[in-house]
């Protein structure tokens, strides 16, 4: 795996980022359309990215990982074998990324690598 994020859905994006980078010592690495992603001031840790959505999600379920990897497709079908399920793929912004439920139905997704 190349590496991991954790994000959170928030109705209100710029006022959740902003509890984060306080919560976690965390700044503003940049934003682009409805994501803003959060990195450590000092140190290291998983990236933050805040992604902006209509409505709470029912249940809670505001928080998943994503799998940063060099072979989505790949990826998804070792994870399919290991008991997760595809939920969907999203195209948005000319990347394409799999949102999966883990055996026991807690979403994540696998997304591309990050380059630069």
């Amino acid at each position: 795996m190349d590496s991991l994020e954790i994000t959170i859905n928030a109705v209100d994006g710029e006022r959740a980022a902003g509890f984060w980078c306080e919560a976690l010592g965390y700044r503003l690495r940049y934003r682009r359309d409805r994501y803003l992603v959060l990195e450590p001031v000092t140190g290291t840790g998983p990236q933050v990215v805040v992604q902006t959505v209509d409505a709470a999600p029912a249940g809670g379920a505001g928080t998943h990982l994503d799998l940063r990897v060099d072979r989505r497709e790949e990826t998804v079908a070792r994870l399919v074998a290991r008991g997760a399920r595809v939920q969907r793929e999203v195209t948005e912004a000319g990347r394409t990324w799999t949102v999966m439920v883990d055996p026991e139905g807690n979403e994540f997704c696998v997304c591309p690598a990050r380059t630069g």
